[in-house]
């Protein structure tokens, strides 16, 4: 299961998860996490290596606890200044804070962690494989596939191609496979 790419169960999480932190930002509490999060994603791209989300998740995580229990601190300090309603009031904090914590377990980590190797390599939300090849395609020359462009004449694709070897853009052995694609086609 880590080979394969979050179902659309396990992605819908994740836009909870996006949408339960956005107010979070909005409201600059959460601009640490999301940065967290949003730099592992970064460096798991960059690196295709999955230690990166769990490394940021440990940072959001270890953000989190420290918020929880400044919270709570500063619900015992209202408690003993008497100040009963405030108090209940204050421990919405480290709530909510535990929230967080739970969520970007469930909702974020989880999903990614069952598959880890998939989306290290390919990509969060992709559902095709980076890794696979087309058999048809050599070295770039994609461009040549009749059925994404505007019909031309094999004659018409010939001088366009000339043109750009003459301007440098591509080499002969370049060429020459294009050549030899484009009279094979016709």
């Amino acid at each position: 299961m880590q080979d394969q790419p979050l179902s659309s169960n396990e992605q819908s999480k994740l836009l909870i998860f996006s949408l339960l932190l956005a107010p979070t930002i909005f409201f600059l509490v959460g601009v640490i996490p999301a940065i967290f999060l949003a730099f592992g994603i970064y460096m798991m791209k960059k690196n295709q290596d999955f230690s990166s989300i769990d490394t940021a998740v440990k940072n959001f995580n270890g953000y989190i606890w420290l918020v929880i229990i400044l919270g709570l601190a500063l619900s015992l300090f209202i408690l003993f200044d008497h100040y009963y309603e405030e108090f209940f009031i204050s421990l919405l904090i480290p709530a909510i804070a535990f929230g967080y914590l739970v969520a970007v377990e469930a909702l974020f980590y989880n999903p990614l962690k069952k598959h880890s190797k998939w989306v290290a390599a390919n990509g969060i939300l992709s559902t095709k494989s980076k890794s696979a090849t087309n058999p048809d395609t050599d070295s770039g020359m994609d461009i040549i596939k009749g059925e994404k462009l505007k019909q031309c004449s094999v004659a018409d694709e010939l001088i366009k191609w000339a043109k750009l070897k003459e301007e440098g853009h591509i080499t002969e052995e370049e060429f020459n496979q294009v050549r030899a694609k484009l009279l094979k086609r016709k």
